[in-house]
This record gives structure tokens, C-alpha cells and sequence, in this order.
């Protein structure tokens, strides 16, 4: 299943929100998880795949671009849901 990484990676701000860990360490994992995500999906992986032998390449600015929107999304997932649960967990508790 294509982007399974993202969503496991969801379980970390619930968890989180669970037990009481601040947001700045919820943000940390985002940026590891958008880090982890970029490294898997790089383009020589998905060329490597697709015909050995053959390397792709981008610039610096646009991988660094790609990863700084990888992460800005993985960051508000990760903020939703870790306030999502936060709201209920001091509803339950």
C-alpha cells in the first residue's frame, strides 16, 4: 500500500497526546517522519526500480523545496491529530 509510512506515523502524535508530551516534541517527530518519507520515495529509488542502471537526479533547491512541503504537511497531519486526541483524552479523563 502506497504511503503506509504516513500513516503509521500517526499513531506517534496520538500517543503522544496520550501521555502528555509537549508539542515540540510532536513537531520533532513530524520532521523525522517527512525525513524518513522523502528518504524512501527519492527519485534514484523509484528510477532504480523502474530500469537498473539509470539515475535520477534533482537540484538541491528543488529537493530541499520538496522536503520542506513534505514536512509543512506531516507537521499539520500530525498537529491535527495530536490536538484531536488531546481534546478528547481531557473530555475522557
Amino acid at each position: 500500500m502506497l504511503g503506509i509510512d504516513a500513516w503509521v506515523s500517526l499513531f506517534g502524535p496520538a500517543y503522544f497526546a496520550c501521555a502528555g508530551v509537549t508539542v515540540p516534541f510532536m513537531a520533532a517527530w513530524a520532521i523525522a517522519c517527512a525525513a524518513l518519507a522523502a528518504w524512501n520515495n527519492r527519485g534514484s529509488r523509484r528510477q532504480a526500480r523502474l530500469a537498473p542502471g539509470t539515475i535520477a537526479s534533482r537540484s538541491w533547491p528543488l529537493s530541499i523545496g520538496i522536503f520542506v512541503l513534505i514536512a509543512a504537511c506531516y507537521v499539520a497531519a500530525h498537529s491535527a491529530v495530536y490536538l484531536l486526541v488531546r481534546h478528547f483524552v481531557r473530555m475522557w479523563l
